[in-house]
């Protein structure tokens, strides 16, 4: 089986006729229609039939479609790359990203903007979300690759561990006193406590702990958007739970409260993640290689502003 055929079997699907996908393929019709035999030789099965209105595919030539379609597309995204290599050019393209609330607060400007003055011919899209619909997007094609969560369920995607995260709790209110004092969970039980939606995959594990008595709470409040909690935490005694990464820009903020959580254990794991039928793209890749760079900066943040907590 040759690339070539599978292109040509393509055409024949998606025009339904032999003489139209010959056209497109700039080929006699007999040379396109013994390239499909030969692919119905090889594999052993009919892949169209003929009608009165001219041919559709069998069970096998449908089967066949939907492999070819990732087949032929991770061949056409390789050739680009590679000649994009060879001759020394800058990527160009388009390229869809998917991001969490809480990268984007404060890190988003970080890694967007020196990125597409570095590729100016790479055109850009960031769309935030929560990882539950980031999931989504990767798995429906509408983002090429998300930074969330590890998703519960996995089929055709590729989950590749970038970032281990500190919780910590964030309040307009000296709940636990001095900024940045630790803080213990599962001894406030009168703590207003500002969650996302359970589809966040964080809140869903928050509330799991509540339910079971590890986190004490007096109240909780759901937002669904990290700049909606942050904000309403800021200016209020409600206090919100977040990554560290979240709350970088408001360490110097005399009004605002900020507290590593000792206990419970709250793990909080950034991933990559994207489809395997559509690799990673070299612009994706540079963009990741951002992220991960931004990432680092964290940890250096991290430790000029307390000794990191075991």
């Amino acid at each position: 089986m040759e690339i070539k055929q599978i292109r040509y079997f393509m055409w024949v699907y998606e025009e339904g006729s032999f003489s139209q996908a010959a056209q497109k393929a700039r080929v006699a019709q007999p040379v396109l229609s013994m390239q499909i035999r030969r692919l119905e030789d090889e594999f052993g099965v009919q892949l169209f039939e003929r009608h009165a209105r001219g041919i559709r595919p069998t069970e096998s030539g449908l089967a066949l479609y939907r492999r070819a379609v990732s087949i032929v597309n991770n061949v056409t995204a390789a050739e680009k790359e590679l000649r994009l290599q060879n001759s020394g050019e800058s990527l160009v393209g388009r390229l869809h990203v998917g991001l969490p609330g809480i990268f984007n607060r404060s890190l988003l400007k970080d890694v967007l903007l020196p990125f597409t003055e570095a590729y100016p011919g790479v055109e850009v899209t960031v769309s935030e979300a929560y990882t539950g619909t980031l999931v989504d997007w990767v798995r429906d094609g509408v983002i090429d690759f998300a930074l969330g969560a590890k998703p519960l369920s996995e089929g055709n995607l590729v989950q590749k561990h970038i970032y281990s995260e500190r919780i910590m709790l964030m309040s307009g209110a000296p709940i636990f006193g001095p900024s940045f004092s630790p803080c213990d969970l599962r001894s406030s039980e009168q703590l207003k406590l500002i969650l996302p939606t359970e589809k966040s995959g964080f809140g869903g594990l928050v509330r799991d702990y509540i339910q079971r008595g590890i986190i004490k709470v007096g109240k909780v409040l759901e937002i669904n958007g990290a700049a909606g909690s942050i904000a309403v935490a800021q200016n209020s005694d409600w206090a919100v739970l977040g990554s560290f990464m979240a709350v970088i820009a408001d360490l110097d903020n005399p009004n605002c409260y900020v507290y590593p959580v000792i206990a419970p254990t709250i793990p909080f794991d950034l991933y990559v993640v994207y489809d395997r039928r559509r690799p990673l793209s070299a612009a994706a890749r540079r963009f990741i290689d951002a992220i991960t760079r931004e990432l680092r900066k964290v940890d250096e943040i991290w430790a000029r502003s307390a000794e990191p907590i075991d």
